[in-house]
C-alpha cells in the first residue's frame, strides 16, 4: 500500500492543457474516486499516476518517494482499463495469471491466487473460456481480476463499470468496495457516474476543464457543493439553481421569476448590492403546496406552475416552471399535483445555498467570521 501525492501537476497535449496544475493527497489505503464529465482531465490524471503518460510539469510521489519519471513497471501499480486490454486468444485463466508469470511465481501459487480472485469476482465458471465470446460485464470483471491478482501498492480503475448493465453495476460497486475493505490497497477510481462516486468513495475529487472543483467526502460534496458545477453535477435530480439579485438596501435576494429568499444577515452582507448570484436547493428539500392554500412559512418562497408530474412508485418527481426557469421537486408518495396547477415552493434557510458571481459557494460560517473580524 502507498499514499499518493500530486503537486502542481500539469498535462499538455500540444497546445491543449488537459490538466491544469492540480495538487492533492491520497492517504495510504484510501479509495479516492475522480469524478467528472468527458474531457475534464480525470483519465489523463490517472494515467500520469500510472506512469503511462508523461507529466508536463509538477511532481508525483508515492509515500514521499518521487515517481514522476519512474517507469510504470517499477511503480507497483495495477490498472484496469475501460476497454479491458485482454488477450483474446488466451483463456480467462491465462489472462489473469499473466502478471504473476511475469514475476516468476510457481504454478501452484499462480493457481491459488487466480482461483481466489476469480471466486471473489464470481468468474470461476469462465476460467477456461476465451474473452471474445463473453459479455461486456464479464470481460470487465476479468480486467479487474488481472489487476487485483498482482497485490499492487496502488490500484487504478479507469471507468471499471462502463460496459456493465444496471443490475450488474450495482453488484459490482458493492464488490469493488468490499474488495477494497478486505485488501486495504490504495485505490483510485475514475468515473463519470456520480452513483459510483457517492456509493464507493472515501473521498470524491470532482474535476472540470482540467481543474479540481472540490475534494471531500461524499456527504460533504452532496450536502455542501463548493461550486455551481458540483451542485449541478451531483444529485439525481441535481440541485435546482436559480439566478438572483440583491436589491438596493434590501434584506432579501430577489429570484428570477419573482420569488424571494431571506439569507442570514452575515451571508447577505457578503453579497454586494446589485450583484447577480445563484441560489441553489436540493429537490427533496422543497415543500410544495397548491397556491390557493399555501402558507407563508419558509425562508425561500417562489410561486410557480406545475409543468410535469412523474410518478416513481414510492415518490413523485414534479417539474415546476417559473418564468423561463424550470425546477425539480422530489416528493414522497403520490401528492396529487396536476399539470398547469398553480403552486408555491418553500425552502428553509438552512437548506438553501448561495453562490457568488464566479459560481463559488458563499460559506455562512466564513461570512460570520469575516463579519466578526
Amino acid at each position: 500500500m502507498a499514499g499518493v501525492n500530486l503537486r502542481d501537476v500539469t498535462k499538455k497535449y500540444g497546445r491543449t492543457e488537459a490538466v491544469k496544475g492540480i495538487s492533492f493527497d491520497i492517504a495510504d489505503g484510501e479509495m479516492l474516486v475522480i469524478l467528472g464529465p468527458s474531457g475534464c482531465g480525470k483519465t489523463s490524471t490517472l494515467r500520469m499516476i500510472a506512469g503511462l503518460e508523461t507529466v508536463s510539469s509538477g511532481t508525483i510521489s508515492f509515500d514521499g518517494r518521487p515517481v514522476t519519471t519512474v517507469p510504470p513497471a517499477r511503480r507497483n501499480v495495477a490498472m484496469a482499463f475501460e476497454n479491458y486490454g485482454l488477450y483474446e486468444h488466451w483463456t480467462v485463466f491465462d489472462n489473469i495469471a499473466y502478471p504473476l508469470r511475469l514475476r516468476g511465481l510457481a504454478d501452484g501459487g499462480i493457481r491459488r491466487k487466480v482461483t481466489a480472485v476469480a471466486e471473489q469476482l464470481q468468474i470461476t465458471d469462465v476460467l477456461r473460456a476465451r474473452p471474445a465470446g463473453l459479455s461486456g460485464g464479464m470481460r470487465q470483471r476479468i480486467g479487474l481480476a488481472r489487476a487485483l491478482v498482482r497485490d499492487p501498492s496502488v490500484f487504478l480503475l479507469d471507468e471499471p463499470m462502463s460496459h456493465v448493465d444496471a443490475d450488474l453495476r450495482n453488484d459490482l460497486r458493492a464488490e469493488i468496495k468490499r474488495i477494497h475493505l478486505e485488501v486495504g490497497s490504495t485505490m483510485i477510481v475514475v468515473t463519470h457516474d456520480q452513483l459510483d462516486a457517492l456509493t464507493m468513495a472515501d473521498r470524491i475529487l470532482v474535476m472540470d476543464d482540467g481543474r479540481i472543483e472540490q475534494l471531500d467526502t461524499p456527504t460533504v460534496v452532496y450536502d455542501t457543493p463548493a461550486t455551481t458545477f458540483v451542485a449541478g453535477f451531483i444529485g439525481e435530480p441535481p440541485m435546482n439553481l436559480v439566478s438572483a439579485e440583491r436589491s438596493d438596501g434590501g434584506d432579501t435576494l430577489t429570484l428570477d421569476g419573482g420569488g424571494r429568499f431571506g439569507p442570514p444577515p452575515t451571508l447577505l452582507d457578503a453579497v454586494p448590492t446589485g450583484a447577480n448570484v445563484t441560489v441553489g436547493f436540493r429537490p427533496h428539500r422543497v415543500r410544495l403546496e397548491p397556491a390557493a392554500v399555501a402558507a407563508a412559512s419558509g425562508d425561500l418562497r417562489l410561486d410557480a406552475t406545475v409543468y410535469m408530474v412523474e410518478p416513481l412508485g414510492d415518490r413523485t418527481l414534479v417539474t415546476v416552471r417559473c418564468g423561463d426557469t424550470r425546477m425539480k421537486v422530489d416528493l414522497p408518495g403520490s401528492p396529487g399535483f396536476t399539470v398547469d396547477q398553480p403552486v408555491r415552493l418553500t425552502v428553509d434557510q438552512a437548506d438553501v445555498h448561495v453562490f457568488d458571481p464566479a459560481g463559488r459557494r458563499i460559506d455562512p460560517a466564513s461570512a460570520r467570521r469575516a463579519a466578526a473580524a
